[in-house]
């Protein structure tokens, strides 16, 4: 493999269109006045989408989309919190002649397994991401490898300049130090005439 070879494969290594669209899963929708935003909740990232497709920070203040939702942003391009744009609704039950401990016992039990489903799906969602980091980890290994032999490909082609000797160098600049010294001798002779 050559240089031009292994820089080619570091790059497709390194920089591959998937990753870049994995690593930036930004949702798209609309706020109410057409405004085209994309945002990632999981970030808390949030942009304003331009008619030519350039993404910009949102301006801080309440934003609401589409769904009803409210994104408030109180840096730019920074969620700092989702509300529900739908409004509350109070309803009121007519106690029945239940016990009262086994409703609160099976609402207890409800919140509970409702919870361990979402922890049990973010488990799935970090483990998903720790493999794909692992995974990524196995190219960038893979790319520093291909850097070092590019390297020592490098170190092995000849200069184009030939190395001087120390002597050679201080040499040289004693040689041009007395032409500037002459060069001035004569334009100050000249100047005197």
């Amino acid at each position: 493999m050559n240089a031009k070879e292994a820089l080619v494969q570091i790059k497709q290594l390194l920089f591959s269109e998937e990753e870049k669209k994995a690593a930036f899963a930004l949702v798209e929708g609309k706020l109410v006045d057409g405004t085209a935003v994309a945002y990632d909740l999981e970030s808390g990232d949030i942009f304003v989408i331009g008619e030519d497709g350039v993404q910009i920070p949102a301006p801080v203040g309440e934003h609401q989309l589409e769904s009803g939702e409210i994104v408030i942003v109180t840096e730019a391009g920074k969620i700092a919190e989702v509300k529900s744009g739908e409004p509350k609704v109070e309803i009121e039950i007519e106690a029945a002649e239940v016990p009262a401990e086994e409703p609160k016992k099976d609402e207890a039990m409800a919140k509970f397994e409702e919870a361990m489903g979402y922890l049990e799906k973010k488990v799935e969602e970090l483990s998903a991401k720790v493999k794909a980091m692992e995974e990524k980890a196995e190219d960038v290994k893979e790319a520093v490898k291909l850097s070092a032999e590019v390297l020592e490909s490098f170190a092995k082609e000849p200069s184009d300049k030939a190395i001087t000797a120390p002597n050679q160098f201080a040499k040289q600049l004693k040689t041009e130090k007395n032409d500037r010294y002459n060069n001035l001798q004569k334009a100050f002779s000249t100047l005197k005439k």
